[in-house]
């Protein structure tokens, strides 16, 4: 009996002593979660506001890094006609992500220039680097030069699509010139993009050596690598 009692306190001592552990937990993640959330509340409000349109231009800018990731693997994968329809799908995905994007940074830009005279009496100078960063002619450049790229593959790869078995057909010359004449000026965007892409990276990091405050709001991962092109099938 005694040894029962004693195996019951036992249990009950491991069971009241992981229920405290389990408490303290919660508690704090709640709390550290709490502090995360709060961690702009002594600024002015303006500025949280700020900070907060700012977030969802870095979000948004790396989703755009991720994906064009995922596109990249996919354009070395062309064997199959379900291969290019899932390119074709994952552009369309890109195409979301870069006017979510633009709008998030449209949305920074515009509530800074609404709040200038506030930000000037301030001294929030860092404020007007950001919205001349993403205004500068060759981040619009670069933008610009995006789209032009998307546009040049998904017209490729729609062509590919839709003629799939006459290109593969060795007697087909007609789409075999139609092919080539897509693919060459898909190639010839993607080379002027890769470049301008460079430029933007090259500008950033001149920029933010120029203005060192505004770093921590601008996105810490970038597309270093110039994109993959997607291979013309082997005739």
């Amino acid at each position: 009996m005694g040894a029962v009692l004693k195996g019951n306190r036992r249990v009950w001592l491991i069971t009241g002593i992981a229920g405290f552990i389990l408490a303290l937990s919660i508690g704090v993640y709640l709390y550290q979660g709490g502090k995360d959330r709060n961690k702009y509340s002594h600024l002015p409000p303006v500025v949280q506001e700020m900070i907060s349109r700012n977030d969802a231009v870095v979000a948004s800018t790396i989703a755009i890094y991720n994906a064009s990731a995922k596109l990249d693997s996919l354009g070395m994968v062309q064997s199959r006609v379900t291969d290019i329809k899932t390119t074709i799908d994952q552009i369309e995905k890109m195409r979301g992500l870069i006017a979510e994007n633009q709008q998030a940074i449209d949305n920074l830009v515009s509530y800074i220039g609404s709040h200038a005279d506030l930000i000037q009496t301030k001294g929030l100078d860092w404020a007007f680097y950001i919205s001349e960063f993403y205004t500068d002619r060759i981040v619009t450049r670069h933008s610009r030069s995006r789209t032009q790229y998307f546009d040049a593959f998904e017209t490729f790869l729609k062509f590919t699509y839709d003629n799939f078995d006459a290109i593969m057909e060795e007697k087909s010359i007609r789409h075999r010139a139609n092919y080539d004449a897509y693919y060459l000026r898909y190639r010839g965007v993607a080379d002027r993009y890769n470049q301008i892409n460079r430029e933007r990276i090259q500008f950033q990091d001149r920029f933010s050596e120029a203005h060192p405050a505004i770093k921590p709001f601008l996105p810490g991962s970038h597309h270093l690598e110039p994109f993959k092109f997607w291979d013309r099938f082997s005739f």
